[in-house]
């Protein structure tokens, strides 16, 4: 027979059903010393991706649970128009890890890999601004584009060095301003060489070329479209 391994929120989740258990037994068995703490619970089963209404939700009182409380959450209103991120029993605790909740950020956000040598030798980080460009093809043929400016750098990782493909590369995790932006800069780290440029500090202008192309080679004026990238 397979064994599996529990998900984290499955694990904690257990782990504050098995406290909140405890807790309610010290409670009835004359423990005085224990105090209830509101906390938020299921009205019945929600499927992963759910908005979250009132009707989904009620309030129990459960002795002890404000060590548990930082896991969870005590009022309703604070959930509603959240949005589920795994799937929730009927009776069960919401936890936070189980919720976007509607002060979580919302701007589009996106990891790609790339080379030191172009990630300005691992030099950025967490709140540093960058433009990200891309160069489609080599020698005469090449063409560089402007695909984001200003995203916002969230983190910065090392690859396993022990790995051949992540010797000298870096997992950077931005915010970009749209959608089309991150859809630009997935699909370039798959066919493309990226290069950040940092802006943190920067009063340059934001605008200018958006598009260079080799010597001889076909020139698109700014604005345009090239290899299927449409440019900012």
């Amino acid at each position: 027979m397979r064994l599996t391994i529990p998900k984290q929120r499955a694990v904690i989740g257990g782990l504050l059903i098995a406290v909140a258990a405890v807790l309610a037994f010290l409670a009835a068995s004359g423990n005085r010393s224990v105090a209830s703490t509101a906390v938020v619970i299921a009205r019945h089963s929600i499927a992963p991706g759910t908005t979250l209404s009132e009707a989904d939700l009620e309030i129990r009182s459960i002795p002890g649970a404000e060590q548990i409380i930082s896991h969870t959450f005590g009022s309703i209103e604070t959930l509603i128009g959240s949005r589920t991120l795994a799937p929730v029993e009927n009776g069960e605790l919401i936890q936070q890890s189980a919720v976007r909740t509607n002060n979580a950020e919302v701007e589009p956000r996106l990891s790609f890999p790339i080379n030191r040598e172009f990630a300005l030798d691992g030099d950025l980080r967490s709140g540093d601004t960058v433009d990200v460009l891309a160069t489609f093809g080599s020698g005469l043929d090449a063409e560089t584009a402007v695909l984001a400016r200003s995203a916002r750098i969230s983190s910065v990782h090392a690859s396993d060095p022990s790995s051949s493909s992540g010797a000298g590369r870096f997992v950077i995790t931005a915010t970009f301003t749209t959608p089309d932006q991150v859809l630009d800069v997935a699909h370039a780290a798959q066919v493309a060489a990226l290069t950040l440029i940092r802006t943190t500090t920067s009063s340059s202008p934001t605008t200018g070329r958006t598009i260079v192309t080799s010597p001889g080679a076909l020139s698109f004026g700014a604005g345009s479209q090239g290899n299927g990238i449409a440019v900012p």
